[in-house]
């Protein structure tokens, strides 16, 4: 069987969210890489409905092209980086909008359509809506 298509036992499960949750644990109280650039994490909320697990962020005043978001396995990955003007007189008084690279991963618990994943970005929100592949029921012909 297919790994990507394999139901995970309780304990892959488990160890998937302990995982995630230590992952964004590090980036909270870290929010800076190695290599001296700034990173944060964008505010982030999942819901899901019947049909799909939809992802909304917000990333107010970062552009289209200066995102990623891939899907692999059961983990959806945002990139991208807001970037402030440079080069203007500006001296700031107060600096509270995060700038420079950005990422968040999220553990998605529920078999996915990879195919069907739409993004939309619109007045600084990144919406994802992520399908849900339903169990196929077979009915016995009588």
């Amino acid at each position: 069987m297919n790994d990507k298509t394999r139901e995970k036992t309780p304990v892959e499960e488990l160890l998937a969210d302990i995982d995630s949750y230590i992952h964004d644990w590090f980036q909270a109280k870290l929010p800076f890489t190695f290599q001296g650039g700034v990173r944060w994490t964008p505010p982030t909320d999942v819901f899901e409905t019947e049909d799909a697990v939809h992802v909304t962020m917000a990333i107010p005043g970062t552009r289209p092209e200066d995102m990623s978001v891939h899907f692999e396995h059961d983990t959806l990955l945002v990139r991208g980086v807001r970037r402030e003007r440079c080069g203007d007189s500006r001296r700031y008084l107060k600096m509270e909008i995060p700038v420079g690279a950005f990422s968040r991963r999220l553990r998605i618990a529920r078999p996915v359509d990879a195919d069907g994943i739409k993004v939309a970005y619109t007045e600084g929100m990144l919406r994802v809506t992520l399908p849900k592949v339903h169990p196929r029921v077979d009915v016995p012909i009588t």
